[in-house]
């Protein structure tokens, strides 16, 4: 079981580079430390995390906390206003943590899904995307994951996005630009 998920998380991580994201495999007691080195070395100020509890348990929330990072939660912290979460007001950088429902190997793709604690936005109103995926969450194809997010026990998310890299978009000339309809820059943290 060991190597299969470490077969699945090398080839989410491949697919992610070669669409200009990054991200990497962590331990458990780790994750913390290196959400708050990504969001270091991008600049972050603000984060908006989503409400899930696997984010204390695996001390990001007090890891960005602790490096100086003005922390937010969903839904708590959009009582501040879109202007602060976008970065119009206050801090420019800033990062959406979303902790996806799963991860698809074949494609480099997550799915996000919607709920009370995970909106819609977590991953789009912010400059940076950071994802903190549990490896037991990696599946090797879209079909897989798709079948499980939507078709599983219990209600499905009320909407669910498939995100596979930075937001971009071309014009006519075919210039590529980075931002357009979401984050400039996503890393997954691939936690083990």
């Amino acid at each position: 079981m060991a190597a299969e998920v470490g077969g699945l998380a090398a080839a989410l991580l491949r697919r992610l580079e070669g669409r200009r994201a990054g991200g990497e495999v962590v331990e458990r007691r780790d994750a913390g430390a290196a959400a708050a080195r990504v969001c270091a070395g991008w600049g972050v100020r603000r984060a908006l995390l989503a409400g899930d509890p696997l984010l204390d348990d695996l001390g990001v929330s007090e890891a960005l906390a602790g490096s100086g990072c003005e922390v937010l939660r969903w839904p708590d912290g959009r009582g501040l206003g879109w202007r602060e979460l976008l970065g119009l007001e206050g801090p420019q950088d800033t990062c959406g943590v979303t902790v996806p429902l799963l991860g698809v190997a074949e494609r480099g793709t997550l799915v996000l899904g919607t709920g009370p604690g995970h909106g819609r936005s977590i991953d789009v109103v912010s400059m940076r995307h950071l994802a903190v995926l549990p490896a037991e969450r990696l599946r090797a194809t879209l079909a897989e994951a798709l079948a499980e997010a939507c078709g599983g026990a219990g209600l499905p998310p009320s909407a669910v996005s498939l995100v596979s890299a930075p937001s971009r978009t071309s014009d006519i000339e075919k210039i590529s630009t980075l931002g357009a309809h979401g984050s400039v820059s996503m890393h997954v943290l691939v936690v083990t």
